[in-house]
Formats: C-alpha cells, sequence, structure tokens
C-alpha cells in the first residue's frame, strides 16, 4: 500500500498524544517504513484484571485505530498472565493475585468493547500467557540480570513505598519485566500506552535494546 508522507503521518500521531519518546526515532522508522513499503509493527498492552476496559483504555485504543487507518500492523495485547502479576502501578500496597481462569473470562469482554473502536479486521490479538508461560527459571535469571533494582525504586510508586516502609513483594517486580519482554517477543517497534504506564515502557524499550 502507498502510506501517507511523514508530514501527513506525524500530524495524525501527535494528536492527542503527551508524550512521545523519542520523537527522533518515531520519524526516523516512519521514513524507513515509507522508503521499504514496509509497515510498522505497533502494540497495545491491556491487562484484564477486571470484566470492563475503562474511559482511560478508549485514549489509546482510538490511536491505536489511527496507525491502523495510516496502514501499519497494530496488535492488542491481552495480558492475561501479567494480570495474574497485578500492576504495581500508582498502589500503595500489593495488589491481590488473580488467577488465569479470571482474566481468560475478563478478557472475553475486552475484544468484544475494543472491537467498538479498531477495525477487527485488521486488528491482530495474542495473549502474553502464550509465551510468558514458557519461560523456564533460568531465562528469567537472565532477564532479571539485565536491571538493577535501584533502578525499580527509581520508580515513583516504589519509591515512595520504600521510603515509607511499606511492604514490596519480589513478585512485584516481575510485572515491569514481564511486560517488557513482550516487546521483545512482538518485536515491536512503537508501544502505546498511559502515562502512569512509562516507567514499564521505557523498560521494554531497555530489554529490547538488550536482545
Amino acid at each position: 500500500m502507498k502510506f501517507k508522507s511523514l508530514e501527513e503521518q506525524l500530524v495524525i500521531i501527535r494528536r492527542g498524544v503527551d508524550e512521545i519518546l523519542p520523537e527522533k526515532q518515531l520519524t526516523d522508522k516512519i521514513e524507513k517504513s515509507i522508503s521499504t513499503k514496509i509497515p510498522l509493527n505497533i502494540k497495545l498492552g491491556c491487562d484484564p484484571s477486571r470484566p470492563d476496559l475503562h474511559l482511560g483504555h478508549s485514549v489509546v485504543l482510538k490511536k491505536l485505530r489511527d496507525f491502523q487507518d495510516l496502514g501499519h500492523n497494530v496488535t492488542l495485547v491481552i495480558g492475561d498472565f501479567t494480570a495474574m502479576i497485578g500492576d504495581p502501578t500508582g498502589r500503595n500496597k500489593t495488589r491481590p493475585q488473580i488467577d488465569l481462569k479470571t482474566t481468560k473470562v475478563n478478557a472475553n469482554t475486552y475484544i468484544k468493547q475494543a472491537s467498538k473502536l479498531l477495525d477487527v479486521k485488521k486488528l491482530r490479538v495474542v495473549y502474553n500467557s502464550e509465551w510468558l508461560s514458557k519461560i523456564d527459571f533460568m531465562q528469567l535469571i537472565n532477564i532479571s540480570a539485565k536491571f538493577t533494582i535501584a533502578q525499580f525504586l527509581e520508580r515513583d510508586d516504589f519509591n515512595k513505598r520504600y521510603n515509607n516502609g511499606i511492604p514490596i513483594s519480589i513478585h512485584e517486580f516481575m510485572y515491569p519485566l514481564a511486560q517488557a519482554y513482550d516487546s521483545v517477543f512482538l518485536r515491536t517497534d512503537i508501544e502505546l500506552g498511559g502515562t502512569d504506564q512509562k516507567f514499564n515502557l521505557l523498560l521494554g524499550r531497555d530489554l529490547q535494546k538488550e536482545y
């Protein structure tokens, strides 16, 4: 297909976006996509920790639709595995874990709701339990070895809990690692997410560089 020009794509991509990190790499990727006529791989992850998508999801889903309309490949990652760990973002205490069966039930409603904003004929839907459940302990050690506790304690919610003597369970550190590995496994060019997910998204970029 014939892609829109770089300038035309950037006008659409920037609309309603808080940050592009880093924008220079985005423009480089779009330029390469146009010259090679190869679509970019765009990823959005949603954890089915509850039965319904919330209003905030509509913002990133609409942006995912923009990338669809621009001719790029979009993937909706249903985080049925990461939902079992529980996202610690913005939490002042450990989030209760849920089982895989519950996440699967919730995930069914997510796809139905997301289809109201996305072109399902051009949408790839995957479940991260497909690859995360197959990681063995040695692989987990190798992934973990690429980061430090100090890096994680720079994260605002972890930092506040640590300084206030509020417990942080080891498994909570696994959530950002698991989400980051999603990007590695899917060979993601661009990842979408809310500003509250910035730490997790940037960790994914760092892990992709390692691989």
